[in-house]
């Protein structure tokens, strides 16, 4: 069976992998940052969101994988209860499947 999405693929670079996870929560469908990947800009659109909306907790969840940066941490908890059904399976796919950085 073959690898079916970009963040599954541990051959593409982070940069590649984090974008393909962030556009499958469709809280991200229109974020700034992803193509190219500019996580300074993904975290500045997040905050235009407003704290504790649905983007914004996709968006740090993104953020804080990159590992760079000072961007406020993921609460997996706040943001499984505020997320619409779609974007907490895709979390819960993510969740089984991530490999981080090598």
């Amino acid at each position: 069976m073959g690898l079916i999405r970009d963040y599954e693929n541990l051959e593409l670079p982070l940069e590649k992998r984090l974008p393909s996870l962030a556009r499958r929560f469709t809280c991200l469908a229109d974020a700034d940052g992803l193509t190219p990947w500019i996580p300074e800009q993904l975290y500045v659109w997040t905050l235009s969101r407003g704290a504790g909306t649905p983007a914004w907790h996709a968006g740090h969840l993104i953020l804080n994988l990159s590992g760079d940066g000072p961007w406020q941490t993921f609460n997996a908890i706040e943001a499984v209860r505020i997320w619409n059904g779609e974007d907490r399976a895709i979390f819960a796919n993510w969740a089984r499947t991530w490999t981080g950085p090598a």
